[in-house]
């Protein structure tokens, strides 16, 4: 009798944990914004640039799959040569068929505040970051190779 009771509680527990679980995640505010609860490197560092655009009256980017395609195998390019630079950029601009675009390149920036920093202290990297003519991003990191590409 005894343990029929302890297993019902501990039943009615386990339901009031699962029902708990359910409910928070209806109950956790959804705001109507473009930026997203960041959860990857990439979606962490698009959202310090456009913090960062906004302070400067700058347009927010908007993530595109077609430059996050070209960035991403920017990325692997450069780890594969264990090499950083801007080798093709002119092949990646022709492919995305935009009038102007503009790439910041990285490496060894374990953390996407870490990297944005870094682009923010240099003179040419930042100017690329606050391109008002921009309005598209991919991002891409791969192994500790990033790669920023952004258009109009």
């Amino acid at each position: 009798m005894i343990l029929k009771r302890v297993v019902k509680k501990a039943n009615f527990y386990i339901i009031l944990y699962w029902i708990f679980l359910l409910l928070n995640s209806f109950l956790t505010p959804a705001y109507a914004t473009d930026e997203k609860v960041s959860d990857t490197y990439e979606e962490k560092l698009l959202h310090s640039i456009n913090q960062y655009r906004g302070q400067h009256n700058a347009p927010p980017l908007f993530f595109d799959k077609r430059l996050h395609i070209l960035a991403k195998a920017h990325s692997h390019y450069m780890r594969g040569t264990n090499k950083l630079g801007h080798t093709n950029f002119e092949d990646r601009y022709r492919q995305c068929k935009r009038k102007i675009c503009v790439e910041n390149v990285g490496w060894n920036f374990m953390t996407p505040e870490a990297q944005f920093e870094a682009w923010r202290v240099s003179k040419g990297h930042n100017i690329n970051m606050l391109n008002k003519k921009i309005r598209r991003a991919g991002i891409s990191k791969v192994g500790s190779y990033v790669t920023f590409f952004a258009c109009d």
